[in-house]
């Protein structure tokens, strides 16, 4: 898999929020999670959850604030989180779901990124993860550089109906701040791993999906 950068230096209108990306519309409409849901989330009251069983899952995308606010983060390492995040849920979704490159009848369509930005800056750098990816051994070390990106990064995801565009649920999810310290990629893939369990978990149950 590669990097490549879908919508560098894109320029954004001032916003009073300086807590998140604009990566999704509308973040009004967030309310505080309660257990195990994230960190904010919407859901559509009348949302036909049971109507769908296929799932459009968009690239996973990296939205970081400023015109070199990645430079310092190695390249590979945007590439190794955009496709550990992207293959753990594309993999946990295929148990629920049938996974479709098409809108139809049926589908919801899935985007999640990977932010750690601000609206409210001039400008942002958006990267795309395009396909493939790589995992990295069990040992290997973070970066200090990566460490910092992860600290500060949450996870912004919305779910529309495929067809229509409408909005069916949306969320930001964060870190606890008393959070052990990641040191190693297999500690991201591992946490990747549960958040995917966590969240496919809680849309085949609104779906009615069965393994």
């Amino acid at each position: 898999m590669s990097i490549c950068l879908a919508a560098a230096c894109v320029s954004r209108t001032p916003s009073p929020s300086r807590e998140f990306s604009g990566f999704l519309d509308d973040y009004s409409l967030l309310r505080p999670g309660g257990p195990g849901d994230a960190t904010l989330v919407y859901r559509d009251p009348g949302a036909p959850w049971t109507s769908y069983d296929k799932v459009l899952f968009e690239a996973v995308t990296v939205w970081r604030s400023g015109r070199h606010s990645l430079d310092a983060v190695p390249e590979a390492d945007l590439q190794r989180l955009a496709a550990g995040l992207e293959r753990a849920v594309r993999r946990r979704l295929g148990e629920g779901f049938v996974v479709v490159d098409e809108p139809a009848d049926g589908t919801m369509r899935i985007r999640l990124a990977i932010t750690a930005a601000r609206a409210s800056d001039p400008v942002l750098d958006v990267l795309r993860a395009t396909s493939g990816g790589t995992s990295a051994p069990d040992g290997d070390v973070l970066s200090a550089e990566t460490r910092t990106f992860i600290a500060s990064a949450q996870i912004e995801g919305d779910i529309r109906d495929a067809q229509t565009d409408r909005l069916l649920a949306a969320g930001v999810d964060r870190r606890r701040p008393d959070a052990p310290r990641f040191e190693t990629w297999a500690d991201v893939e591992h946490a990747f791993d549960r958040w995917a369990a966590r969240t496919c978990a809680r849309l085949e149950t609104r779906a009615g999906a069965v393994h």
